[in-house]
């Protein structure tokens, strides 16, 4: 299990065999280098913990738990863990402001208490065996232990078809779960895994606050919050793109640090600055005044990148950028231990066009007769994508259904024609999960429903775990000041239209920012972190697709060929834009073969990468 867990903890290995209960810690040393070793232990030594990630407000913890009489051993932030533990139990996870994946052995009460983080920035996986538990930050490690399964999990399959990512509790990996975001699991000897969910409604929106006041506010927390994450005894860094998210970061660290902070970035030569973003981080950093550096990624780069990639993401996520994280994080791990970036700042604060959608969907309900015509011309127009899928928001039996279709890649009649199954399991599956999530803010309206829905059901499992993944491959912590949890308790509370302000997405954010950076910067339009996947698949990519997807294959069997081989024609062609779904059928097709069931050395591959 320590082998599968190096890259992400190569400065050190500890661990503690306890009654029935053997904990393991690969270490990553960025708080007390020379002394925060794991296990960390309690005074009186029942309590033994091991834990990924940072605790951004340890010491005003640490100060009070020292008043209330308990002994420190090191000055690792993650030691408040386990004597908040011995004040308060479970609820101790409620304490805490970071980012974190942890697992204790309580020996007073003979049993294990393991939980994620509020926004899930820190996977934790999961599987259990008759009296066997096996709990990890990777799946590798929880195969190494001999639990779970490499066999495909069917149910989860149409989730990663609909919503290009697994959602908690399930993974691809039958017999494997994931434990979700703001969850504590406790195991005792007698009786099943218990998995409680922690997570905190948002308090009452701000009623008749100025938008200006609220603009100020926002900025000055933000700033509050990055100046948090920047806690290192180690060199940090930012990810700098030419967007206005991560340009907010590098600002608001030169502020804290009085010192240009180091940058970095990637682009793709020959693409223009539309996909490049080297140009535009440049200039953000000449303007900012960071001390930047730049790599480049070619598109033979991104094949093979593209294996290592599934190889360390384990859950395919959909995400054609993760590739060119995972070389960016190569080149930023060379200079740094420890990067910010702006990971987050769209889901809560309106920053994609489902958000416009959302806005609409009030408009849905008394479309009436116009929504079947309406949604038939949609589906008939080539490559326009968003139109399509705006217009399915036009269908579906209520708010719920429709404020869901907003996030599918695929609609039910492709995917059953991809895999033969109708897929009524996993579409009850994800609006059960979707209806647990939206009773939080059962009483606002379509557009705050669809900002927390995605910031707490879609952004935990399919955008942070591939950020996670990505740069701990190479032993580079990634924090996202965006999703500070003193941050968003404040964020959540802004009116949902401030936020998105007519059809102007990240209204708010834009404003505030504006305090921060020069308005050249803001103006900029958004791009994303993005890359030319497209183009690569009307080329090479699309014939790997169909190099792999042959009939009387293991992935024949697994995804009918004549579609697979239908949605290229058609991407190709430019009859339809399938580069979401083709990308991640090319990320089955690696998934497949190093972990699925006829997967060689699946294990021998990730101790190889």
């Amino acid at each position: 299990m320590a082998a599968s867990l190096r890259h992400r903890g190569p400065d050190g290995e500890g661990w503690h065999r306890v009654g029935p209960a053997l904990l393991v810690h690969t270490r990553l040393a960025i708080i007390d280098v020379a002394g925060g070793d794991q296990p960390l232990y309690s005074e009186d030594g029942t309590i033994t913990l091991v834990a990924n990630g940072e605790i951004y407000n340890h010491r005003e913890l640490r100060a009070e738990l020292e008043a209330r009489g308990h002994r420190f051993a090191t000055g690792s932030d993650c030691e408040v863990i386990v004597h908040l533990y011995e004040e308060e139990g479970e609820d101790c996870v409620k304490r805490l402001n970071g980012i974190f994946g942890f697992s204790l052995w309580d020996a007073r009460r003979n049993r294990l208490v393991a939980a994620r983080d509020p926004f899930g920035v820190k996977p934790v996986y999961w599987a259990a065996k008759g009296r066997q538990l096996a709990v990890a930050s990777e799946v590798g490690a929880v195969l190494a232990a001999g639990l779970g399964s490499t066999l495909i999990d069917p149910v989860a399959l149409d989730h990663f078809l609909a919503w290009r990512f697994v959602p908690a509790p399930r993974t691809l990996f039958a017999g494997v779960s994931k434990l979700p975001a703001a969850s504590v699991l406790v195991a005792e000897p007698d009786g099943p895994v218990r998995v409680t969910s922690y997570r905190e409604a948002p308090g009452a929106p701000f009623a008749d606050v100025p938008a200006a006041e609220l603009v100020d506010a926002f900025a000055d927390r933000f700033s509050e919050a990055v100046g948090r994450q920047m806690m290192s005894d180690v060199p940090y860094g930012t990810f700098l793109s030419g967007g206005i998210d991560s340009a907010g970061i590098a600002a608001a660290m030169a502020r804290h640090d009085g010192k240009a902070p180091k940058s970095f970035t990637i682009g793709f030569p020959g693409y223009g600055d539309a996909l490049d973003e080297r140009a535009a981080a440049e200039h953000s950093a000449r303007v900012i005044g960071t001390d930047h550096h730049s790599v480049a990624m070619s598109p033979t780069d991104f094949r093979t990148q593209l294996r290592e990639c599934i190889t360390r993401l384990e859950e395919p996520c959909g995400i054609p950028s993760a590739p060119a994280l995972l070389q960016l994080s190569e080149f930023t791990a060379q200079s740094v231990k420890v990067v910010l970036s702006g990971q987050g700042a769209d889901e809560p604060l309106g920053g994609y066009a489902r958000h416009q959608a959302a806005a609409l969907l009030r408009l849905a309900a008394a479309a009436g007769p116009l929504a079947k015509p309406v949604r038939t011309l949609a589906e008939a127009l080539p490559r326009n994508e968003r139109a399509k899928r705006a217009a399915r928001l036009l269908g579906g039996n209520d708010a719920t259904d429709r404020l869901l279709r907003i996030f599918e890649i695929a609609p039910p009649e492709l995917r059953a024609s991809l895999t033969g199954s109708a897929g009524e399991e996993a579409a009850a599956e994800r609006r059960s999960l979707a209806e647990g999530v939206l009773a939080d803010v059962a009483d606002r309206d379509p557009l705050e429903q669809g900002l927390y829905l995605d910031t707490h059901l879609f952004l935990p499992d399919g955008l942070l775990v591939y950020g996670d993944k990505m740069t701990m491959a190479h032993g580079l912590e990634q924090r996202v000041p965006f999703l500070d949890v003193e941050l968003m308790r404040f964020v959540e509370r802004i009116p949902a239209q401030l936020r998105v302000r007519g059809l102007k997405r990240k209204w708010l954010h834009k404003q505030a920012m504006a305090k921060l950076i020069p308005d050249e910067l803001i103006n900029r339009p958004k791009l994303g972190f993005s890359t030319p996947y497209d183009q690569w698949l009307r080329e090479s990519l699309g014939a790997e697709l169909e190099r792999r997807f042959v009939p009387g294959s293991d992935l024949g069997a697994l995804i009918d060929p004549t579609t697979v081989g239908g949605l290229v024609s058609d991407h190709r062609s430019g009859r339809a834009d399938h580069k979401r779904l083709l990308y991640c059928l090319l990320e089955l097709a690696e998934w497949s073969e190093l972990f699925g069931e006829t997967g060689a050395g699946r294990l021998e591959a990730v101790a190889a990468a």
